[in-house]
Order: structure tokens, then sequence, then C-alpha cells
């Protein structure tokens, strides 16, 4: 069994230090806010689901990759303020014996700070990038699969979010493990849910 992982309010907590709101101005001003992608909903802030947004609509187009280099100097300074999340070190510590993939919608140099600065030792990263589209799109949980040489019936992938579950459906990953961080309401169709990430060790 592999495991595939989200990593923002999954492993670490990074929204709550990035300028989301400041990345959306910036972009709304150099017109790279189109019309609405058909996405998920979920508990982010109001901004981190625009500017997400903004990635899977602009997914595939020429206009992608300075979107995203945008959004990723703010994720940048955010990143190096990160807190983990409760339960990592315990979640780490009881993980250490599989082979495990970061899926995550963080751009590259804010997903290395991140993993260097709380320590989080992983076989694969799979952050976004132009060549995959983003999730709610099962591309980038197919590309960690392929670099782990995994079936999707191998894996079980863990998330905070429903974005993080619809991308395992779309990836053909069946076993997904939601974490809710605590809060009560949230539209999860997996039955493997629980409230903080040490609690996911019950389940695999």
């Amino acid at each position: 069994m592999v495991l595939l992982l989200d990593l923002d309010k999954t492993l670490v907590n990074v929204e709550d230090y990035v300028d989301y709101c400041s990345a959306y101005r910036e972009l709304e001003s150099r017109g790279y806010v189109t019309g609405g992608a058909s996405v998920p909903e979920t508990y982010w802030g109001r901004c981190t689901l625009r500017v997400m947004a903004v990635l899977v609509a602009l997914a595939g187009t020429d206009r992608w990759a300075d979107a995203s280099r945008i959004i990723e100097k703010y994720e940048v300074e955010g990143a190096k303020r990160s807190t983990p999340m409760p339960g990592l070190r315990e979640f780490v510590r009881g993980t250490s014996g599989y082979r495990k993939a970061i899926v995550t919608l963080l751009g590259g140099e804010g997903t290395r700070i991140v993993l260097e600065r709380h320590g989080i030792p992983v076989d694969v990263v799979v952050a976004r990038r132009p060549d995959l589209r983003p999730k709610p799109h099962g591309d980038q949980v197919v590309k960690a699969l392929e670099l782990l040489g995994a079936r999707p019936d191998e894996a079980v992938m863990v998330g905070d979010s429903e974005w993080d579950e619809e991308a395992a459906l779309n990836a053909g990953v069946g076993r997904f493990i939601g974490v809710t961080n605590g809060r009560e309401t949230h539209r999860f169709r997996t039955p493997y849910v629980v409230p903080r990430l040490d609690e996911v060790l019950r389940y695999i």
C-alpha cells in the first residue's frame, strides 16, 4: 500500500499564512480572472477558493504558468511561517514504513520550503505544474501513482478537502480518508472521516 497525501491543512497549515486575497487582486489586475470553473465546494477561505478556481479555469492554457508564478510569490512567504497540523508528528512516526507521495495544489517552491521546514519525509512530490491539470482533476494523483510505481487500488489518499476526494475518485483511487480538522459539517462521501491527522492511523 502507498499513501497519497495532500499537504496544506492536511499535514501543515500554510493557507492561514498566505495572503491569497492580495494574490487574487493581482491576478484580477492582470486579467487572469476568467469565468468560474466547476469545482467542489469546500471550507477554504473565500480568496483561497477563488485563486485555486482561477488555476483550474486556466489549466491547459498558455496563461496558466504566469498565473501560477504570481500566486507562488505569496505562497512562498506563507510557507516560511507555516505551522504543523495537530497530530503531524504522530502521523509521520506511524506511517514511517509506507511509501508516500505529496499531491498538492501548492507550487513547487512553497512545497519544498514546507517539507524542509517541518522535516516531513516523502518519496515523491507532485506539486502543481503546467503539464498536469490541478486538483480536483485526477492528473496529479495519477502522476504520483506513476512515480511510486503503484496502481490506484494499492493506494490510500488522505486530504482535508472535497477537492482532494474528487481528485482521488477521478484517478480511480477508491479509498480516501477525509480529515475535517474539527469542523462539524463537510461534504465528504467517504465513510472514512476523522477529526485530526493522527486519527488517520486507524484506517491504514
